[in-house]
């Protein structure tokens, strides 16, 4: 089955636990790879273990989950992401960087899963790849002016 990987390094004003604090926030990742919407969070002792998800392609909507698979303050999260059609992990690593602030490696790694998705995922892969940049570095602005 077809795979793809993006990262993309940013760097953001807080401590790194602090910018972990923030990613236990549900609407973080609304808006990063795949995931276009973001509900139903589960929050169990600070951490964010998991939610329901949507992306909207080619007009139709597919729903899936996302699990924590592992979690380390303030160093580390990462996601498993499942749908029927794909699944892959969303991956942030923390580190200090300048006084007080931190750089994030943050990773996508996609797999189809489905015919269907095998298919589409070349243009799946494409519209991902392209808004991945994007989408760290506003996440980044935005766990900035949070913190």
């Amino acid at each position: 089955m077809p795979s793809a990987t993006f990262t993309e390094t940013v760097t953001i004003d807080a401590d790194p636990a602090n910018v972990w604090d923030q990613l236990q926030e549900p609407d973080v990742w609304a808006s990063l790879g795949p995931v276009q919407k973001v509900w139903d969070p589960i929050i169990e002792d600070g951490v964010l273990t998991g939610f329901t998800w949507s992306t909207d392609i080619g007009g139709k909507v597919y729903e899936g989950t996302g699990t924590a698979i592992s979690h380390e303050r303030p160093t580390s999260y990462e996601l498993l992401l499942d749908t029927t059609e794909m699944s892959g992990t969303i991956t942030a690593d923390l580190s200090p960087a300048n006084p007080g602030s931190t750089e994030a490696v943050v990773a996508i790694e996609l797999k189809s899963k489905g015919l269907l998705s095998s298919m589409f995922f070349p243009a799946i892969k494409n519209a991902i790849g392209s808004g991945f940049p994007n989408q760290v570095s506003d996440m980044g602005a935005r766990l900035s002016t949070a913190s």
